[in-house]
């Protein structure tokens, strides 16, 4: 076997099912590895080196195995960074595999020559350069270890073309570790003496308010929080990456808070608490809505949940930090706690108030706006109408992120919703949802996509059509990059410039020519039903929405709506 055969060999033990790449001239002996077992492992062909490591962060999100993706030298290895990059920071475990040029290539100058374990040095877990083919099995459990353990990341394996090429010894052992073929994997629990000295605080609070991160869905923890939840009698606040930890109908589920998609009654609940758990968040400015929520000049108790060490008490001041898997953490707190108080706790009006609090907003928010109107608003109410339970939304960044944050409740745990929140880079809807459609072939995908980054991806429209299955994509159309005019406007007195698409374009007909059967929509009320005709078709299709840009619709991004308020009792004061 030479190193491509053994390469290929060794994902398909670790149960690798799917890898998204490009095909490049130092690749060629991966590729003919990849032809002689397409039976056992597909390849998908991507049109953007990026595209392909965007897909493979989605399919490792809903699947929790490993994502793979490969490319070649040169372009092929700078252009996958920004899937990487948000794959890395969003602690999603991923494999990126570059091809590079012959070792006795090296410091000659050679075409497409580039130190690819330097540039990727800064965006991974881990990288190296492979320089021997019979090191393949070993830096490639290596790979799988540290992409699914501790706090999964990025890793990179640099493969130069001779090493692909060459042939190992007989016999040579292609032992896997099946602990790492899915991630978490070598989970790890919290200090027992930690766990019971937070259980004695939790039970001490008076107004306690979890808030999950992206971590508590990664590591599987939904039942497990929603089980402490109701024992502590707490509401249940979520990141944005946390959206799905728990189910957003029920009681104990606030929604999302922070800076960009929160609920403001949440927000309010957050900062009203004399208790704070984080578990598996970072707990940065957007999640906290730049420190308000919590306050950190008054901070409550703060008791934080986290795989990694780095992160507790690394933007708050903690009494207490659980260093641990979150599902395995919010067990044992949840056993300590039902030691020290076998009965659920009573909490008098503090729960209930948070509770009706939520069903005074969802009472409020189908009155937000003029119903005749195509706003992002007037949009999601329709998604909510039409989508079914479990149908998988993969968001750009920009315009569809903050509503669907907001105003898209999930009525089941688990991860549904996929937003690039670690980096926000554009250009990520289209690709992600053939990662998404690859992960979960039976279920309904839905990609809502911005206009920007339409032009950034289109390419892949193709990929969306040749991977078919019922996949719908929902195009915002606001005719800008919306978010850096709301700005503009918010901030530097509507002093617009290089935001506004000038030029014409007919996206129906850019879809249709990659192959998507497009589906018009005129009036908000045709949304609904467009949509579950999308969905019936079973084949890949296209909505094109024109709506208002973020300048004229201010989203739900805390920040932003400070300033419109500041701004019209400002007004209200100088026309007195």
């Amino acid at each position: 076997m030479n190193g491509a055969q053994v390469l290929v060999e060794m994902l398909i033990r670790y149960e690798t099912q799917v890898i998204f790449g490009l095909p490049g001239d130092t690749t060629i002996a991966l590729y003919d590895a990849l032809y002689a077992e397409s039976k056992r492992i597909t390849h998908v062909m991507a049109r953007d080196e990026r595209s392909a490591a965007f897909m493979a962060d989605v399919y490792a999100r809903l699947t929790g195995k490993p994502g793979i993706c490969e490319g070649p030298s040169g372009g092929g290895a700078t252009y996958m960074l920004p899937g990487i990059v948000e794959a890395h920071g969003s602690s999603v475990p991923l494999i990126a595999l570059t091809s590079d040029n012959p070792i006795s290539y090296e410091a000659q100058g050679a075409l497409t020559a580039l130190d690819q374990p330097r540039l990727y040095e800064a965006v991974t877990k881990w990288t190296t350069l492979v320089k021997r083919a019979d090191a393949l099995p070993h830096l490639l459990r290596r790979a799988f270890r540290l992409a699914t353990s501790g706090r999964p990341g990025a890793v990179h394996l640099g493969l130069p073309k001779d090493i692909l090429s060459e042939e190992t010894p007989d016999g040579i052992s292609l032992r896997v570790e099946d602990a790492c073929k899915l991630s978490p994997s070598h989970r790890t629990r919290p200090s027992p003496d930690a766990v019971n000295r937070a259980a004695r605080k939790l039970a001490q609070a008076a107004r306690p308010v979890i808030v999950a991160g992206g971590g508590a869905v990664a590591s599987g923890a939904c039942a497990e929080l929603l089980a402490l939840a109701q024992h502590l009698n707490a509401p249940v606040a979520t990141t944005i990456n946390g959206k799905g930890a728990i189910a957003e109908t029920s009681r104990h589920a606030l929604g999302v808070i922070g800076g960009n998609g929160a609920r403001p009654y949440a927000n309010q609940i957050v900062q009203d608490a004399d208790l704070v758990l984080f578990v598996g968040s970072k707990v940065n400015y957007v999640d906290t809505d730049n420190w308000r929520a919590p306050s950190l000049a008054k901070p409550p108790t703060i008791v934080q949940i986290d795989v990694d060490p780095g992160e507790i008490g690394n933007n708050y001041p903690i009494a207490e930090g659980l260093c641990g898997d979150a599902k395995l953490a919010l067990a044992d707190l949840l056993d300590a706690l039902k030691e020290i108080c076998p009965t659920p706790l009573e909490r008098g009006s503090w729960f209930d108030d948070s509770a009706r609090a939520k069903e005074k907003w969802l009472a409020a928010l189908d009155q937000a706006d003029d119903p005749k109107q195509m706003t992002p608003h007037r949009i999601f109410r329709e998604l909510r109408r039409a989508l079914p339970e479990e149908t998988i939304i993969v968001c750009d960044p920009g315009t569809p992120t903050p509503y669907l944050a907001a105003e898209f409740e999930l009525s089941r745990a688990g991860r549904y919703t996929v937003v690039p929140r670690a980096h926000g880079g554009l250009g990520y809807a289209i690709p992600g949802v053939v990662g998404a459609r690859l992960a979960q072939p039976n279920a309904p995908v839905v990609g809502l996509c911005g206009d920007g980054s339409f032009a950034i991806s289109a390419g892949d429209l193709a990929t969306i059509t040749r991977v078919g299955g019922p996949t719908v994509l929902i195009l915002f159309n606001n005719g800008s990059y919306g978010w850096i005019k709301a700005l503009q406007k918010l901030h530097h007195g509507s002093r617009y410039f290089s935001v506004d698409f000038t030029e014409s374009l007919n996206y129906q007909q850019i879809a249709e020519g990659f192959g998507l059967r497009v589906l018009p929509v005129n009036t908000p009320d045709e949304i609904a039903p467009t949509i579950t005709r999308a969905l019936s078709h079973g084949a890949p299709c296209f909505i094109e929405l024109v709506t208002p840009g973020e300048d004229q619709v201010i989203p739900p991004v805390a920040a932003w709506q400070r300033t419109v308020v500041s701004k019209r009792r400002l007004n209200e004061v100088e026309t007195r």
